[in-house]
């Protein structure tokens, strides 16, 4: 009961049929006939309107075949075979015999599409972003088609795809300049090939916001260590950041930087300390054997340690609860100790562990590495020098420095954003088609910065040329409020997002592209379709073979009427009104015979 069937004007044909198998005398003496519609779902009836836009034959299938499990019930299935959502309908086993009437053209027809385009959703000025294409095409004569992607009237990339019967696909790879902040749109196409019927998967759009954002940090340090050479290279990873080396001792503008990492703090750092708290600049603070604990617990004011002179080993045990932003285990269990001095650790403000600290078998609560922001400053510590292993371990495990650098990046990322946690955040999508679920994300924090999952939040979405407004209320799902919108039709939409008090609201948009996937099929399914009759002991048959199909059906010895007796036992003293009779018949007997004189 999809547009698919609409879309290859097989309606009439449909309804004609079932019609037929309704009236056939000898089909409903031999058979209880019952009628299903079926698209993303399925339904007990027969009225058709081939209206919806999603089609899943598996768990229309499988529903049927739960319905009748006991039942000698082979199942007529009329469809184009082309599936939009579910399992492949190809695998299906059931219990019963599937019989397909094939509804639609099965000439296989020249098509050309884009199946997938990567590309991230954000970039930086001035570089260059990748985008990757996937081109598909379905044929066996040789075909030259032309792929041109366009941000409104103007080309940023051409290029010709030959294929042939035996290169149906190809991979374009290629960059993009990011030349002016804000919101890209982009539509990539590939032309036409002569005769083709289906032009709508010729065509994906998408978009690209470009940010501006680059970082300046200095490290700071006293020592030569090589952890501060790892800490280079890991943060210059991502080329929107530069690192400096500076002494403690040089005069330079704290200004020109974003973030300062301190690298094992001693009384020498005391001015810089001065300096970054007058600025209210972030700061990342390393400590280890070198550390001066006693004029660092004496130089900030958000964590104290009760050191001793003797140093310990820490190996590291990841925090999944950790919310600040996100992150994965690396397999940090098993990386390389750190090395520290013994002693406590305790915080004066609020604070949240990204890893703890591990003695041996022993897994405290101890912070390793920690994050925290108060008075519009952030702040994040490391308790630990030798992390260059870390990431040397990472390279080992992944054969890559990009996990780690990654982790690393994530880290500095918050440390060095001019912009502080907002108490709601809502991330989306720019674009959406007609026939995906719509998801849209929140994170929603107290007054401590901790997120808080007793928030009751609501989205309200609104037609921009309609007006209409649709309200719904998010659902948590693990650390993160979600909601999924369905069936919104094309067009651009405005939403706001906001806690139940209505005290905090972000706003954004979104636009929904027409992408019917329903209209996309040009012909049946005819392959999937004798696969699924074969899987399951029946037949395909095509709407000209209706009496064909009904004859078999009548003719199988496998669908005998079953005669079914029921033998139900009652004592005889249990009818009381044929005691009654033979009591009546008894004494008739004895008067009788006691007249006559035989008694």
């Amino acid at each position: 009961n999809s547009k698919s069937i609409n879309k290859l004007q097989r309606e009439n044909e449909v309804k004609a049929l079932v019609e037929s198998l309704k009236k056939d005398k000898e089909l409903k003496n031999k058979f209880q006939l019952d009628f299903f519609t079926f698209s993303e779902d399925i339904t007990q009836a027969d009225s058709l309107n081939f209206t919806k836009n999603t089609t899943n034959i598996y768990q229309s299938l499988k529903s049927v075949n739960t319905l009748f499990k006991k039942a000698i019930a082979p199942t007529i299935i009329i469809t184009d075979g082309n599936q939009t959502v579910g399992s492949n309908y190809t695998n299906f086993e059931g219990k019963q015999p599937i019989y397909p009437i094939v509804i639609g053209d099965t000439t296989k027809y020249q098509d050309v599409k884009i199946t997938q385009l990567n590309v991230n959703k954000y970039a930086y000025l001035k570089h260059k972003f990748p985008v990757e294409a996937f081109v598909i095409y379905d044929g066996n004569k040789n075909a030259t088609v032309k792929f041109t992607l366009t941000e409104g009237k103007h080309t940023i990339y051409t290029k010709n795809i030959v294929f042939s019967k035996n290169k149906k696909s190809a991979q374009l790879a290629f960059y993009v300049p990011a030349n002016k902040v804000g919101l890209h749109q982009y539509k990539a196409r590939v032309s036409y090939l002569k005769g083709e019927k289906n032009t709508i998967n010729n065509t994906k759009n998408f978009a690209v916001e470009v940010i501006n954002e680059q970082s300046k940090i200095v490290i700071v340090s006293d020592i030569l260590h090589p952890d501060i050479a790892m800490l280079k290279r890991a943060i210059e990873s991502n080329k929107q950041r530069k690192v400096i080396l500076k002494r403690p001792t040089d005069n330079f503008d704290l200004s020109d930087y974003q973030l300062a990492i301190l690298y094992q703090p001693t009384p020498k750092f005391k001015t810089i300390f001065l300096k970054l708290k007058e600025a209210n600049k972030n700061i990342f603070i390393y400590t280890g054997s070198k550390t001066d604990w006693n004029f660092l617990n004496n130089n900030q004011d958000y964590f104290t340690k009760k050191a001793i002179n003797k140093t310990e080993e820490y190996t590291a045990n990841y925090n999944a609860g950790y919310t600040t932003f996100i992150t994965e285990d690396l397999g940090f269990s098993n990386f390389s100790p750190v090395t520290d001095f013994f002693g406590d650790v305790h915080f004066k403000v609020p604070f949240e562990t990204l890893l703890y600290q591990q003695i041996g078998n022993y897994k405290s609560k101890e912070p390793l590495v920690a994050t925290l922001e108060y008075n519009n400053r952030r702040v994040a510590v490391f308790l630990g020098e030798n992390s260059w292993r870390w990431r040397m371990s990472s390279k080992i495990e992944k054969k890559t420095f990009q996990s780690y650098d990654a982790f690393l990046n994530k880290l500095i990322q918050y440390l060095a954003s001019n912009k502080h946690a907002k108490m709601l955040e809502v991330e989306n999508k720019n674009y959406y088609y007609a026939n995906e679920q719509i998801k849209i994300t929140a994170q929603y924090y107290n007054a401590n910065y901790e997120f808080d999952s007793k928030a009751k939040l609501w989205i309200i979405v609104t037609n921009k040329a309609t007006k209409q407004q649709i309200k719904y209320p998010f659902a948590l799902q693990n650390n993160t409020f979600g909601v999924n919108i369905a069936n919104l039709k094309s067009g651009d939409y405005s939403f706001s997002v906001s806690d139940e008090s209505k005290k905090k609201t972000i706003k954004g948009s979104f636009t929904v592209l027409d992408y019917a996937i329903e209209q996309q099929f040009v012909a049946a399914n005819k392959k999937g379709l004798l696969a699924l009759a074969n899987q399951n002991k029946g037949l395909v048959f095509y709407p000209n073979q209706t009496k064909k199909l009904i004859k078999t059906l009548l003719q199988n010895k496998a669908y005998v009427t079953i005669q079914k007796t029921k033998e139900k036992i009652t004592p005889l003293i249990d009818w009381k009104w044929l005691l009654g009779v033979i009591a009546l018949l008894l004494s008739i007997e004895w008067f009788v015979r006691k007249y006559k004189g035989y008694l």
